[in-house]
């Protein structure tokens, strides 16, 4: 399947329940969108095939699903990569410290900031 790229402008208010949609149903509002517009069409244009939609959904959804994986991972492995920047570049600003004690503060660091995004979400 080829994919095209679409860049769409909503007022608030359709964004919202474009949102409040995609909480109910725990998908992204990316999801949900690409679902309305695939339902919508279908509705439009007569189309009342739900079994060839549910099925098209479905494989986006798979689709979106191993990518944020990914993404998470990705995501993660920076963050890690960062704090470890973070106390080694601190670690040579005077106080020498050996390397476990250093592997430690860079997990600490690691778990701190992991929980910060967890508060975020």
């Amino acid at each position: 399947m080829t994919q095209i790229q679409h860049s769409i402008r909503m007022p608030l208010t359709v964004d919202k329940a474009l949102r409040d949609v995609a909480a109910r149903h725990d998908i992204s509002p990316y999801a949900a969108l690409q679902r309305s517009v695939r339902l919508g069409l279908a509705q439009m244009s007569g189309q009342h095939d739900a079994t060839a939609a549910l099925a098209d959904l479905s494989a986006e959804v798979g689709q979106i699903s191993g990518r944020l994986v990914q993404l998470e991972r990705l995501t993660e492995r920076a963050l890690y990569v960062a704090c470890a920047a973070y106390v080694f570049a601190r670690a040579s600003l005077g106080s020498s410290g050996d390397d476990p004690r250093l592997t430690e503060e860079v997990k600490h660091a690691f778990a701190r900031q992991l929980n910060l995004a967890g508060e975020m979400a």
